[in-house]
């Protein structure tokens, strides 16, 4: 290898962010075009994705729907969660058995299960509708329907998010970002309609997901805007958390980032309890709020997103999430006596756990060797069962007596053990990206097994190749570069030699040579130097 440790190739630490060319100044005319071109290829990923985002949309909004209208007809908190906690005990034997699988489900099994999934989510809607709601002899009637709208509610959208498997951070937003602001007005509508318009609703949905389903047979998934003419380039060193610099790949940061998200889900679920322990009834101001934030924030993620904003998904989320929580218990502190304005943000910070609890999933189904079934699993069951549990416990924890202090001193104690975890984890994975291999201990086999994630090898070497295919990346949008030069040039910045290169990519050398000439005329570089230089001079 030549000269990968000069002082010169350590210089690719920084994200490339200038249109311009080495040693000239961008013409107006080249920023347009390639602004335009950007602008196309998030139009064509966004048309290529829509019926994963609209299906992911419509299971969203059924399960939504049916458990708010559950738990509204139930004054029985354990009644009301009780089709939540059958849907969590079959997902839980699901990962179970996945996880003794060593193959992935076929995709004509996971077909059919979707399928099924709709058809059920059809047939209780329409059980649903017919049960009066005023009779009370219709309980388990009732409780079994929602049970079976529920498992196929989250079972069609864990194949939704299946359907996304090994997509880019960019498409990832697109898809989860997408589904929330698709989702919210169905949502919203099914609070204002009456009782057999609901279940209309929710069995036209399930209907609109078996075309989705016909659709998705004869059309092709997601596209990945790292593809270009069928080739695929490198994978951005950004991947799905932005973290170039922290080693957004590294496996362990997913393992933190699921933890965290359980005792998010956990702090969240107590405050929407507060102070009673019994969930907060919404109102019209309720509602409203959480639909024009709810569409603000979900728009300004994904527009961060689409920006490449590296810290976006990753500390960018996790402090507006921790600050809706901490306004939140603020807000029912300071307003006893309008719950509801506190309950608002708890519900925009639900919607907000729940996107990234999906783009956290769809970052293990691209690392992790498991089905994508089991992570999606996992992070339903982390995002569901804290809200489920603490519905049913609070209640006979605090016995129905004033206990706003106890309420507000536990969310309190598991907000700050979440900013805690975080400021402590996060820190050491980024220490490991910058070569301190004493800050971060292996993972333990058991959870590398639990997780199915594996530690990489060598995280510094990691480190260095994920920056320089960033960078790559960067220059690809920038000089038009095809997806094949992009891997040549990622390894180039390494400081490979021509014929190193061609072992590792399994090419001729007379091909590589072929290839960084391409590279030159389109950068206008000429030599390993002069993309050292450009990266270093437009460097963010």
């Amino acid at each position: 290898m030549a000269d990968s440790t000069s002082t010169k190739g350590r210089r690719c630490i920084g994200d490339a962010g200038s249109d311009t060319r080495r040693g000239s100044e961008p013409s107006k005319g080249s920023l347009l075009f390639r602004l335009s071109a950007s602008q196309r290829e998030i139009g064509r990923v966004a048309r290529a994705s829509l019926p994963v985002v609209l299906g992911l949309a419509f299971s969203n909004a059924c399960f939504n729907v049916s458990f708010n209208e559950s738990t509204a007809h139930f004054e029985d908190a354990l009644r009301g969660n009780a089709p939540v906690f059958a849907a969590l005990a079959l997902m839980a034997l699901f990962m179970l058995v996945l996880f003794r699988r060593e193959k992935p489900l076929r995709s004509e099994v996971a077909t059919a299960g979707a399928t099924a999934c709709v058809f059920a989510q059809v047939l209780s809607a329409a059980m649903l509708g017919l049960l009066d709601p005023v009779y009370a002899g219709t309980d388990a009637a009732r409780i079994l329907a929602t049970s079976v709208m529920d498992v196929g509610a989250l079972g069609s959208l864990g194949y939704w998010l299946r359907c996304a498997n090994g997509v880019s951070a960019m498409v990832a937003a697109i898809v989860v970002f997408g589904a929330v602001v698709v989702s919210a007005p169905f949502i919203c509508a099914a609070a204002f309609m009456p009782y057999g318009a609901v279940y209309a609703m929710l069995g036209a949905l399930g209907v609109a997901q078996a075309a989705l389903l016909f659709w998705t047979k004869s059309h092709p998934a997601p596209i990945d805007a790292s593809r270009e003419g069928g080739e695929t380039a490198c994978v951005s060193a950004s991947g799905y958390f932005g973290l170039a610099r922290m080693l957004a790949d590294d496996k362990r940061l997913l393992v933190v980032t699921a933890v965290g998200i359980w005792i998010l889900s956990l702090a969240k679920a107590v405050i929407r309890v507060f102070p009673f322990g019994t969930p907060i009834p919404y109102t019209t101001f309720t509602i409203v709020v959480y639909f024009v934030l709810t569409l603000a924030m979900a728009s300004a993620f994904l527009c961060a997103t689409l920006d490449r904003r590296s810290d976006a998904m990753s500390t960018g989320i996790w402090l507006v999430m921790q600050g809706l929580a901490a306004l939140a218990l603020v807000l029912c502190g300071f307003f006893p006596d309008r719950l509801d304005v506190g309950l608002a943000f708890t519900y925009v910070l639900d919607v907000l756990l729940l996107a990234y609890t999906w783009y956290v999933a769809l970052a293990f189904i691209g690392h992790g060797r498991q089905d994508p079934y089991y992570y999606v699993a996992g992070g339903l069951i982390a995002f569901l069962l804290p809200r489920s549990l603490t519905n049913v416990v609070m209640p006979v924890v605090f016995g129905g007596v004033d206990s706003s202090a106890a309420t507000a001193a536990v969310a309190a104690t598991l907000l700050l053990a979440c900013a805690w975890y975080l400021h402590l984890r996060l820190p050491r994975t980024s220490a490991v990206a910058q070569g301190s291999e004493a800050c971060e201990k292996p993972m333990g086999r058991a959870v590398e097994r639990v997780f199915g994630v594996e530690e990489p090898p060598d995280t510094s070497t990691a480190m260095r190749l994920a920056i320089a295919q960033s960078h790559a990346g960067r220059m690809q949008e920038r000089f038009l570069l095809s997806g094949r030069e992009t891997e040549v040039l990622a390894l180039y910045l390494l400081g490979y030699t021509q014929e190193k290169i061609a072992e590792e990519m399994f090419l001729s050398p007379g091909t590589v040579h072929t290839y960084i000439k391409r590279i030159y005329g389109k950068t206008n570089f000429h030599s390993r130097q002069d993309a050292l230089d450009y990266i270093e001079r437009y460097a963010d």
